[in-house]
């Protein structure tokens, strides 16, 4: 297995699509807090409205680690993974490489599982970077944390927790990618599930009437619980437990379907 990871970990660095996707992260962080600042400073100039005193409330609590909280649970770095992984792993079936390497006699769950190890690696060196480039940015635009709002612990517990959750949502994406295999499939399915799935989980449960928040227990949904440096007494370990969970399925799925797939 270790000559299969070693072989993908030099597919990762010939990949440009993973140095566009990482460099898109940091772009992504800075715009995000240029745009919100702007926005802001737009505002406080009208000098009345709902929308002046929703920008004079940012102006007030805005700073570097406050835009964690703002902007985390967006998932605009789930995202781009997803689609990273999507262009990384049906690349693989398009130009005939997993075929090549299962003829050669590689066991499939290890092919599956250094595909998994790889991108996952790849997704956190992406978080890292969206991560450092929200804080770099809004400590420039706004002060790392002018209202001293962040512990040092705190701030390691929404990082650690951040990583934790951008390799479960790797999991999800291997498996979504390996089970589709085509490149513009598993793309569009991958967005869906950075982006509109906690949507139409939350008006899943509005519209059924359930009390219990479905969202809750969605692996996107839980990003916004875990993005901060005062979470509420339980959420962490909730989150970290719903995206366990995501990302253990994922992985054995999609190891039993990637077993029983007929790869051409």
């Amino acid at each position: 297995m270790l000559n299969i990871i070693k072989t993908d970990f030099y597919k990762l660095k010939k990949s440009k699509a993973f140095w566009i996707c990482a460099a898109l992260c940091i772009v992504f962080g800075v715009m995000m807090v240029i745009a919100v600042q702007a926005d802001t400073q737009m505002e406080l100039r009208s000098g009345s409205g709902h929308d002046y005193e929703q920008a004079l409330a940012i102006s007030e609590q805005a700073g570097g680690v406050w835009a964690l909280g703002q902007f985390l649970p967006m998932n605009f770095s789930a995202l781009i993974v997803g689609i990273f992984i999507s262009v990384f792993v049906t690349s693989e079936f398009s130009y005939g490489t997993i075929k090549n390497t299962l003829s050669r006699g590689a066991d499939r769950a290890k092919v599956f599982l250094s595909k998994f190890f790889v991108c996952g690696t790849a997704a956190v060196i992406m978080q890292i970077l969206f991560i450092a480039a929200l804080i770099a940015a809004g400590s420039a635009v706004w002060g790392y944390d002018p209202h001293g709002i962040a512990s040092f612990g705190g701030l390691i517990s929404v990082f650690l927790s951040q990583l934790f959750v951008i390799i479960g949502f790797a999991a999800l994406f291997t498996f979504i990618s390996t089970t589709i295999r085509a490149n513009g499939g598993s793309i569009a399915v991958n967005i869906l599930c950075s982006t509109v799935i906690s949507n139409l989980f939350s008006a899943l449960g509005m519209l059924l009437g359930i009390k219990i928040a479905l969202n809750d227990y969605w692996i996107g949904g839980v990003v916004s619980k875990l993005a901060t440096v005062t979470p509420a007494s339980g959420d962490t370990a909730h989150g970290l437990i719903v995206t366990a969970a995501w990302g253990i399925a994922s992985i054995i799925t999609g190891i039993v379907l990637f077993k029983k797939m007929d790869v051409k």
